[in-house]
């Protein structure tokens, strides 16, 4: 007698699990979206030792693509001597000569992509985050991607 019942909600829990899953697929796909082009950027300093500035974007673009856009500008800036370069891992290392930076570039799908960069120097040396946040803001413009700094 149970198996007959329970071959009638089987289904209908089925259709509502998949209901829900999509639910909250659609709800990821959309959060996102809103992240897509939003630079944030954060920034550490200390008066007598390293310190650090990175800032991050996803970009809708194809990850290789956002790559060599990266390397191309990278390369044409004078002063800037790349350090290490691995097309494999989408990374790029470079220097001015008193600081260092690296960027890395990470596949979220075909057409989406992750952007970090990351920079150092010592306490003595002026901050780089307006750099580091302009250094991804180029890269934006030269793949057409429309990007903004976030709202602090």
């Amino acid at each position: 007698m149970a198996a007959p019942r329970l071959r009638k909600l089987l289904p209908a829990a089925v259709i509502a699990l998949l209901a829900v899953s999509t639910a909250a697929e659609a709800q990821w796909v959309l959060l996102a979206r809103r992240a897509v082009g939003r630079v944030e950027q954060m920034s550490q300093t200390q008066p007598d030792g390293p310190s650090y500035d990175s800032a991050a974007v996803m970009l809708e673009a194809p990850a290789d693509k956002v790559y060599a856009a990266v390397v191309s500008g990278v390369k044409k800036k004078e002063g800037i001597t790349v350090t290490r370069e691995d097309a494999s891992e989408r990374l790029i290392q470079f220097t001015n000569g008193q600081q260092i930076a690296g960027i890395k570039v990470s596949p979220l799908g075909d057409d989406l992509s992750h952007l970090l960069i990351s920079s150092a120097h010592s306490g003595s040396q002026p901050n780089a985050a307006q750099l580091v946040s302009d250094s991804v803001l180029r890269v934006c413009a030269d793949m057409n991607v429309v990007c903004s700094r976030a709202q602090q």
